[in-house]
């Protein structure tokens, strides 16, 4: 393994954290139900709804290609040994076609957490007087883009730090508590009308 691949996954597991609030692990070996071998899973954690203890795994892809539909197949085979409810890849450039189908049937979920730039990507600005500008540069470990989890962001959000990271993430939870409060309010209107 490459210390960038190896980076790679320690910020993802950093990322998962922020974003569930669970215990994450990097490098869990889990044993295999059915083929008793050991899995070494890049990030995992598990999360308890009503008394089931759910496992999620995390295939982190640091790559300078698209992530092939062999490497989806080989997800869900990992899911499927293991008994694991929930699988997620993460990569650094995106997915092929095949990949993406494949995944949407499987039911994987697919997200791209970066450092380059993407297209229509939503960008933290502040307001200096008359003039807006991005905000400054501050951690290089918590810069890049993170699109998939968020589904209103088509081109992704921008990060340059761990605040503003943990900014986009109130914000999408703010938008979508806004849009159910929204949608409920018409339902209601509608109903009276």
């Amino acid at each position: 393994m490459t210390t960038a691949s190896d980076n790679y996954e320690r910020f993802t597991q950093q990322v998962i954290a922020s974003l569930t609030g669970v215990e994450v692990h990097h490098k869990r070996v889990y044993v295999g139900r059915v083929s008793q071998r050991k899995i070494k899973v890049d990030v995992s954690f598990n999360y308890s709804v009503a008394g089931a203890n759910l496992i999620f795994i995390v295939e982190c892809k640091c790559y300078s290609h698209s992530v092939s539909v062999d490497e989806v197949e080989e997800c869900r085979s990992k899911l499927n040994d293991m008994g694991a409810h929930k699988g997620i890849m993460v990569t650094t450039i995106g997915y092929q076609e095949g990949a993406v189908k494949a995944a949407m049937g499987w039911g994987i979920a697919l997200a791209l957490l970066t450092a380059d730039n993407q297209p229509g990507e939503l960008r933290f600005r502040v307001s200096s007087g008359v003039h807006a500008i991005s905000m400054p540069v501050t951690d290089k470990f918590w810069q890049g883009n993170l699109r998939g989890p968020l589904e209103n962001y088509v081109g992704g959000f921008r990060f340059e730090g761990k605040g503003q990271f943990l900014g986009l993430l109130g914000l999408d939870a703010y938008q979508r508590e806004r849009q159910e409060r929204v949608a409920a309010w018409e339902r209601e209107q509608r109903k009276n009308q």
